[in-house]
């Protein structure tokens, strides 16, 4: 297990960073077609996402547990 410092650590943070920056920017577009209330639900989970891993980026946190079950709740929510 990488510590919570260590560069695979801050490279996963970064592509978590990505992947939400994407997402936010794709629930952001007009022609998206969610509900405006899912939309807005999922924008504010990312914007709490990128603001954890800019923490532990920082070195500030170490809430990799809150991020996963985050993404793993988010990924179970949107399953079919």
């Amino acid at each position: 297990s990488a510590s919570p410092q260590s560069q695979s650590s801050i490279d996963a943070a970064r592509h978590m960073q990505r992947l939400w920056g994407y997402l936010i920017k794709d629930l952001s577009d007009p022609s998206n077609d969610l509900s405006d209330e899912l939309k807005a639900n999922l924008i504010s989970i990312g914007l709490w996402v990128l603001k954890e891993t800019d923490a532990i980026i920082a070195g500030t946190s170490e809430n990799w547990s809150g991020l996963i079950e985050i993404n793993r709740t988010v990924r179970e929510g949107l399953a079919p």
